[in-house]
């Protein structure tokens, strides 16, 4: 008998420890405070829901010890400098979601540190968050598809928006408790305090290209002035 509960209790000690990193969950939009919305305009409120399946990308990002990035703590919506894939120091990338057929709604879709390496789910749904195996903060970059489905893609529009596209990022959580696969539950990255609540992708446009009737007007006016100073 002593055996077998020897047996028993090693097999467990060992399920445990094949999570040796720490456990969470990425879904969003179960309850009212933790869907995603849109704006109309360009520094507008929110005027609804993010709506249709695969529209939208999330992006989950961890921090051991982070409460800001580039010292804001809060959502942010549209254009900002505050995004996480633009101050990457002590965020390490997660995994990826995308929107679901319910409005505001999420589920994840792999997991993995960079664009390259992401992988299947585990086998309850969840992601490991590498390299932190106790407590968490998280931080959810989510945007429009028509912007691309990875973060290099997101990173390259960001810095040169060609078409209009939605981006926002949530708040910073508090420290959430990761699973273990054992006894410790695994936490919810989106949900009622600590975790991080629902939030807002802002409308960005493309800076307007000149027309060329105002191109040939500005050469004519450099033109003009360098010939003025050269008379001088």
């Amino acid at each position: 008998m002593k055996k077998v509960l020897l047996t028993a209790t090693m097999a467990s000690l060992l399920a445990t420890s094949a999570f040796s990193q720490g456990l969470i969950s990425f879904v969003g939009g179960l309850s009212n405070t933790t869907k995603i919305s849109t704006n109309s305009v360009v520094g507008g409120a929110a005027t609804g829901r993010a709506a249709g399946a695969g529209n939208f990308y999330y992006a989950l990002f961890a921090s051991a010890a982070n409460t800001s990035i580039n010292g804001n703590s809060a959502a942010i919506s549209g254009a900002n400098s505050g995004y996480v894939f633009n101050n990457l120091a002590g965020w390490t990338l997660v995994g990826y979601g995308t929107s679901s057929a319910t409005a505001g709604a999420f589920s994840p879709t792999s997991q993995g540190t960079t664009d390259s390496n992401q992988g299947a789910l585990n086998g309850d749904g969840s992601l490991t968050v590498s390299g932190i195996s106790a407590s968490a903060q998280v931080v959810i970059v989510g945007w429009s598809a028509n912007i691309g489905s990875t973060l290099t893609a997101v990173e390259a529009w960001y810095a040169s928006p060609t078409v209009t596209g939605f981006i926002g990022q949530s708040a910073i959580s508090g420290a959430l408790t990761l699973g273990n696969g054992g006894l410790i539950q695994t936490p919810q990255a989106m949900g009622s305090s600590p975790s991080t609540p629902g939030f807002t992708l802002g409308l960005v446009t493309p800076l307007p290209t000149p027309e060329p009737a105002t191109l040939a007007l500005a050469g004519l006016s450099g033109a003009s002035l360098l010939l003025f100073r050269r008379r001088k």
